[in-house]
């Protein structure tokens, strides 16, 4: 039994001298300061490749890539890929308070063509994914 008490006292010692020690140095000069350095993200993030689809005719780009179509009036466009395992294509438009521009979605390495249209003309882009 008393050896128990000793033993309780000891532990009681031993956590107020640490927390005391950890106050003091936390206010003393020589306390060290860490600097904390995020941590860089696991998958790297590629910028878009803009596209202007009047002056472009082909496209070659890396899986995980983005590609945006600059257009004038994102709305009217409307695509078409001709293999759709390779990409797919996103119509552009209003979201939330914000317009977006039509785009591609890279799903596989591969080749493949598309058409855009604007309701007057179509054109024909050749898409190479690396």
């Amino acid at each position: 039994m008393r050896l128990r008490l000793v033993l309780l006292v000891l532990s009681l010692i031993a956590q107020f001298t640490l927390a005391t020690s950890a106050t003091f140095a936390a206010d003393s000069s020589e306390s060290i300061t860490a600097l904390v350095q995020p941590s860089p993200a696991s998958q790297s993030v590629l910028p878009p490749k803009l596209i202007n689809p009047l002056k472009v005719k082909t496209i070659t780009v890396k899986l995980g890539m983005a590609v945006v179509f600059t257009v004038k009036n994102p709305v009217i466009w409307r695509g078409r890929v001709v293999d759709s395992k390779i990409a797919k294509f996103v119509a552009g438009g209003p979201v939330d308070t914000y317009e977006i521009n039509p785009s591609l979605t890279l799903l596989k390495k591969g080749k493949t063509t598309i058409s855009l249209t604007d309701g007057k003309k179509t054109y024909f882009l050749k898409l190479t994914v690396l």
